[in-house]
């Protein structure tokens, strides 16, 4: 009876010991998703005496709701290029679908469905199933999104937050951030 006991604690144990390290797991991997998204681009050309400068920078804050439902909606591209259509569950659980280009060759809409989906704090995870069948990894998070921009990082002249999903989309070596802002 001992024996069975401590096979259960121990049982117990290792399980709550992985939800803690998948849990550690996702914030981490949120924290990566949004150092890659974020960037800065500041460029300067002088020519026959004119200058111009033009500076842009993008930073990422995660977006944590109370409810994992609250994420769902339609989440789209400014060109109508990318839509993501989600409906999340309390538990987490997501059902998703929508149309985006699978390769860096085509300019095609490819439709596609989440499989295995799940938002984890403001990661959302799972697997694209394409109609052709093509499978590929997907992570996104939800994000405020605020774009500053202006001559230099000391003249910013406009500065934009917006709410969406944001994540890096591969094309072999080549890599794209993508963020698609939240409609209702």
């Amino acid at each position: 009876m001992k024996r069975i006991l401590g096979l259960g604690l121990t049982l117990v144990f290792f399980t709550g010991l992985g939800a803690v390290v998948y849990a550690q797991d996702a914030g981490q991997r949120t924290h990566d998703l949004v150092a890659a998204l974020d960037k800065t681009k500041y460029k300067k050309k002088e020519k026959k005496g004119f200058s111009v400068e033009v500076y842009v920078d993008v930073k990422n804050e995660p977006v944590l709701k109370k409810n994992p439902s609250e994420y769902s909606g339609t989440y789209k591209d400014d060109d109508g290029g990318y839509q993501m259509t989600l409906r999340v569950a309390a538990d987490g659980s997501v059902q998703g679908s929508g149309f985006g280009s699978y390769n860096a060759e085509s300019s095609d809409k490819a439709k596609f469905t989440l499989k295995d989906a799940r938002v984890e704090g403001a990661l959302l995870s799972g697997i694209k199933v394409y109609e052709n069948g093509e499978t590929k990894k997907f992570e996104a998070i939800f994000t405020n999104r605020t774009v500053s921009s202006g001559a230099n990082a000391a003249s910013i002249t406009s500065r934009d937050t917006t709410y969406g999903l944001g994540f890096i989309e591969a094309y072999g070596d080549s890599t794209s951030r993508v963020f698609l802002e939240y409609r209702k």
